[in-house]
This record gives C-alpha cells, structure tokens and sequence, in this order.
C-alpha cells in the first residue's frame, strides 16, 4: 500500500508539473457584469492536483511540522493577509483569494520538505520540459495561423486580429496577434518558456557527457582513444551523442523561438541578461568550460537568429516604450491607484484579492477591460494587505533565499537561484505571479523546491 501510494504521489506530482500552463477550470461564480478574471471564483484542475498532493502527504507523514524562520515569516504574512479580510469590500471575494493562498503556501511547505527524498531534480526538469515544449509547438501555430487553433476542451484562449481584448502587436496598420499556448496571456506564456530554457541549460550541463561520449555500441575500437568503457556504458544506447545534441539545440530553438512570438518586452529582455549571468557565474568551474561555452554559443546565436527575424516587431514594441502606448499607460494608471489605495489604508490596504473589486467601485465609469490588478506584485501585496504585510513577505523571501544560499555550490540550486531572481524581476512590472493560477504555480513551486536541498540537509544534519 506505502509503495503504491508513493508511485501515486509521484504522478500526481509530475503530471502537475506538466500541466502548469493548463487554465482548465470551472467557473462557479463571478460579481459584477459581465466576465472579469479578478472577481471571480473557480477549482482549476490545477488545485485538484495540488490538493490531492496535500492529502498524500498529510496521510504519509502525521505529524506537526516545526517552522523555521522563514516559515515563521510565512505565517506572519499570512496572519495580515487573513487580518485584511476585515477592510474588504468584497469579503466572501477575499476569504476565496486567501484560500488560495493558503493552498500555494502548502505546497511550498510541501515541496520544501519533500522534494530530494521523493523527486528527481533532472526528472523534473524533463516534464517541466516537455510541457513547455508542447506549448511552444502550440504557440507557434496560433501565430502562424494568427488564431487560435479551437482547442476549447483544453481552455484555449479565443484569439483573431480583431477580437477585443486580445494581446496583439500592430505593425504598419496591420494587428498581429501575440502568442498565448493554453495560457491566458502570452506574458505568462513566456515565463513559463523562460523557466523552461533555464531548465534546457541545466540538463545539458548536468548531462554534457551524454552529448560527446559515444554510446555503448559505438564504444568498440575507441577504446585506444582513451574512452574507458565503464564510462561509456553510464551511456544510454539507442541515440549517438550528435542526435541527443541535435534533439537539444532543436528543443532550445522552438523554445526561444515560442518565447519571442509571445514579444514579452521585459521577459525577453530578463531572460537574455539573467541567463548569460547565470553561465558567466558558473565560468569559475573548470570543469564546465567547454559544455559552458557550446551551450553560449548555442543559447546566443538562437537569440540574435530571433532578434533578427523579428526586428521590425521588436522595435514597434520598445518603441512603444516612448510613445505612450496603451499598456504602459494602464500601468501607470494603476500604479497611481495601488499607491491611492494603500495612503487610504496603509495597516490592512483593500483586503486580501479586493484590488480590482475596489477599482471597480472607484472608478464605475472605466472601460471594463481596465479593471485589472496593479502591475506589480510588490505594490499589489501592500495595497491589498496593507505595509505590514508587504514586510512580512519580504522577510519571507529574504530568509527562503538565505537558507539556501550555503547550497548555491549545488548546479541544481544555482540554475534556481537565477531563474528566482529573474521571476522577482519580472513581479516588478507584471502581477501575474500572484493572482493568476499559472503564474502562482510558477512561483511557489520554484520557491519552494530552490529552498528545499539545503532544508533537506540541515534536517538530517
């Protein structure tokens, strides 16, 4: 029964790993009039499998958990997020929002302490690959057929030119569509396919071998040149190294590839630098000198390939950046609000989940597209939880990324620690990360699996 119930835990585990783009929901209800995402409550199939994860390991484990310093500051924050309930407009509307938060923040727990001793970092990587893989294919024929594909068992967003509310780019006169994959926006699209690159990068370091020594059955008449064949025979046969290294600059290029069509201004420009960062740090280990430098090269050459191609798209988009376009100033906008907001109600802010509720009775005569959170996570927390709660979750982050720094030797830890950063980065000028099912799921999945190699060893120590 114990050993089925792991090979369950397993499952449940990686197919949620794969499914994180997926927003295959039921909708149950949703205030005001017509259809808005921030006022709204849903079960995603996301959260059955998140709860179902819970359930296995409070059944396996039957025992109080002892928190640690940054799980005290977690409970902190989550006490203010709880506390602000009492300032919201919409009750029933935060009570929904922090039970949410509620159960990401169990999954941390749970990824925090379960990670090492039950999940493979290399095999996580592979499933989170192959999810984001087959969003890229996805996404790039909804640009290319500049629509969507009529995948509506699977949630896809509707997408055309003309649809209203559709993220589009626009190029001499002509709208073009951006590229969502099954995700609701193609900002969340190219997250995902950030994190997936990161991921790519890892497995090529961690597995460089496999793409220069020859496998088993090529290994006979080489001896002679210094190949032991003890080491060849780690080597899984059926693939040469120059397939495996074709099928990885050719899972790379549909990734970068997928992640430009999504023309993501701040993704695109945070996961050029943060990943060079990222290889140039690890230059100071020689034995990663000459995977480091097929892997830049590869890495850089796809990139400018993209830069390139789509240049005339890209420069109509940071040109924007200038002119006053419509998103920027929506976020200017909402800056303006989130920051109104919290002077009216610094200690508890709108209420855990109620921003939008409260912009919406604010401002009654807005356009309805317009009632979306502030575009910064850091400033949507303290509006809607007040500047005690803001500080309680930059404790949290600051003693998570402090635990495991002391692990940052671990290449697994390290590729983490950067792909973090870079999603912090991004919380700066996007809020998906916070209320949106798969930014969350992004977010505090990562969290909590970056912290859990060092948690794991200062346990048995």
């Amino acid at each position: 029964m114990k050993k089925y119930l792991e090979k369950l835990e397993k499952f449940v585990f990686y197919l949620l790993v794969f499914s994180v783009p997926w927003q295959l929901r039921h909708i149950f209800f949703v205030w005001g009039n017509g259809f808005n995402e921030w006022q709204g409550i849903y079960l995603y199939a996301t959260d059955i499998l998140v709860l179902v994860l819970l359930v296995l390991w409070a059944w396996r484990s039957r025992k109080l958990l002892k928190p640690d310093n940054s799980e005290k500051a977690l409970l902190v924050f989550l006490f203010f997020s709880a506390l602000s309930l009492f300032a919201a407009q919409n009750f029933w509307l935060g009570f929904y929002s922090f039970g949410k938060l509620l159960e990401f923040a169990f999954l941390f727990l749970y990824l925090k302490r379960n990670f090492p001793k039950i999940f493979d970092a290399q095999r996580f990587w592979l499933v989170f690959g192959a999810g984001a893989v087959l969003q890229s294919l996805i996404a790039i024929a909804q640009f290319l057929k500049q629509g969507s594909l009529g995948l509506k068992f699977l949630t896809e967003s509707p997408l055309a030119p003309d649809l209203a509310g559709a993220a589009k780019i626009v190029l001499d006169n002509e709208k073009m569509i951006r590229a969502y994959g099954l995700t609701p926006h193609p900002n969340i699209l190219a997250a995902i396919l950030a994190a997936a690159i990161f991921g790519m990068g890892y497995l090529f370091l961690r597995n460089y071998r496999l793409f220069v020594i020859p496998a088993p059955h090529q290994v006979r008449g080489k001896l002679e040149a210094g190949i032991h064949p003890a080491v060849a025979g780690r080597v899984k046969p059926g693939m040469t190294e120059k397939k495996r290294l074709a099928l990885f600059i050719l899972v790379l290029f549909f990734l970068i590839f997928a992640l430009f069509l999504t023309f993501s201004r701040a993704i695109l420009v945070l996961e050029f630098f943060f990943f060079l960062l990222w290889l140039i740090f690890l230059w100071r280990i020689s034995e990663l000198k000459k995977p480091l430098k097929i892997l830049f090269g590869i890495f850089v050459i796809c990139y400018m390939f993209f830069v390139v191609c789509f240049w005339p798209f890209l420069s109509v988009r940071f040109s924007d950046l200038k002119t006053g376009e419509q998103a920027v100033d929506l976020r200017l906008f909402l800056n303006e609000a989130g920051l109104d907001i919290l002077k009216q109600n610094p200690i508890l802010g709108a209420g855990q989940g109620n921003f939008v509720f409260t912009l919406s009775q604010k401002f009654p005569d807005l356009p309805a597209w317009q009632f979306q959170p502030v575009h910064n996570i850091y400033l949507l927390i303290a509006a809607e939880t007040g500047l005690l709660g803001l500080l309680a979750f930059l404790a949290f982050l600051f003693l998570t990324l402090k635990s495991a720094w002391q692990k940052r030797n671990d290449l697994f830890v390290f590729s983490l620690l950067f792909l973090l950063y870079c999603l912090l980065l991004i919380g700066l000028t996007d809020h998906f990360l916070w209320d949106l099912q798969q930014g969350q799921l992004l977010f505090w999945m990562f969290l909590g699996i970056f912290v859990s190699v060092g948690h794991s060893e200062r346990r048995s120590a």
